[in-house]
């Protein structure tokens, strides 16, 4: 059975002209043990937002795990790695969400996100000097949500070209 946890903001920051919440879902997605006591998984990144290329360390770690554990971190930009504490570089601009995905020997299971800013270095610098204001934050998170949706149509397009060459046998 699969028991949905409500996101906690557990970490927030100023970033270019918005505020960024590290939302931790402390199993996000649920928990979903087999056999006694509640599995658990955290994890977390060395920092939340920078210039580009951000380049960030990510740990994971669990509670109540039966046996090894297996992780899965995926990077919202179509890589992934299954290391347990990755370091993991965002070359454009945009937010990204981490997912990091644990499992047990026992197949229980805990997913916790990650939300992460990488920002044009011009801007990043700019914004350490300039006073927060909401005009400028709200103007600055709709640039950066426009550079995010325009990093995942083209991440789009282009698996959709290799899974056409698989089909094709090219």
């Amino acid at each position: 059975m699969s028991v949905l946890k409500p996101f906690r903001a557990i970490k927030a920051g100023v970033v270019p002209g918005v505020i960024v919440l590290a939302l931790l879902g402390a199993g996000c997605g649920g928990s979903d043990k087999k056999g006694g006591g509640d599995f658990s998984a955290s994890a977390n990144a060395d920092h939340f937002a920078g210039p580009t290329p951000l380049s960030v360390r990510f740990t994971a770690s669990t509670k109540n795990a039966d046996g090894a554990v297996h992780y899965r971190w995926r990077f919202d930009d179509g890589t992934q790695s299954e290391e347990q504490n990755p370091t993991h570089s965002f070359p454009r601009a945009g937010y990204y969400t981490v997912i990091m995905d644990a499992r047990d020997q026992s197949g229980s299971t805990a997913r916790q996100s990650l939300l992460l800013g990488a920002w044009p270095p011009r801007q990043w610098s700019t914004a350490q000097r300039t006073p927060l204001t909401k005009k400028g934050a709200l103007a600055a998170q709709r640039v950066q949500q426009k550079r995010t949706d325009a990093r995942r149509a083209q991440q789009r397009k282009a698996e959709r070209r290799r899974l056409n060459q698989e089909a094709s046998g090219s």
